[in-house]
């Protein structure tokens, strides 16, 4: 593990990089145990093995730490988007991104990432004012998608943010019961065949 020794002089492009993702990780990893308040600097600088002054001339406080944890979550999750994108129709275009999508909730660390902030933004209005700008970043490349198929004539002409939550609320049902480990989180199904029942439910309302 790369650690913040200044005798050697400056990092690296490389080693920066390398280093702003070790705190990121480790910043996730402590707000989900610990929860924003329960977490300090200096407990994830000694974690990841930095200054806490390395972090602090990155992000000056834990709610910029969070912010850059959840972008580069919404990052991540972009490119994986963009993959085999040109080659298809609109409405496999959005189908695709759905699976992705649906998928990347369901990794075990974003189900418990999402049930600490789920639980943070009930206390916390500026966590709330945060949640609605990352959910703007998170769904514009699906409300695109869904624009692209409605003008392709996929999809029937409706509101393209009500189109998209209910696709949204038809995937999301495995997610919350996996971070209350409720049993059977796919209704006796697997992921896969899970997910292309409830996008046959969504097409049957919205497509054309």
């Amino acid at each position: 593990m790369p650690t913040d020794k200044r005798t050697t002089g400056r990092p690296t492009r490389e080693q920066a990089q390398q280093i702003n993702d070790l705190v990121l990780t480790g910043a996730r990893e402590a707000f989900c145990c610990r929860g924003i308040d329960g977490t300090s600097m200096e407990e994830i600088a000694a974690a990841v093995g930095v200054s806490k002054h390395t972090i602090y001339r990155r992000y000056p406080g834990k709610m910029a730490l969070l912010d850059a944890v959840v972008t580069r979550d919404l990052e991540r999750l972009a490119e994986a988007f963009v993959e085999g994108d040109g080659a298809e129709n609109p409405l496999a275009s959005l189908k695709r991104a759905s699976r992705h999508f649906f998928g990347f909730c369901l990794s075990p660390d974003n189900v418990r990432f999402m049930a600490f902030l789920t639980s943070e933004a009930a206390y916390s209005e500026e966590l709330r004012t945060r949640f609605a700008a990352w959910n703007r970043i998170m769904s514009a490349p699906m409300l695109d998608r869904i624009r692209h198929a409605q003008a392709a004539g996929l999809l029937r002409q409706a509101d393209p943010t009500c189109l998209y939550h209910l696709l949204g609320d038809l995937l999301d049902g495995p997610t919350r019961r996996l971070q209350f480990g409720l049993p059977d989180p796919f209704c006796g199904l697997s992921p896969d065949a899970f997910f292309e029942e409830r996008w046959r439910v969504f097409l049957r309302d919205a497509a054309i």
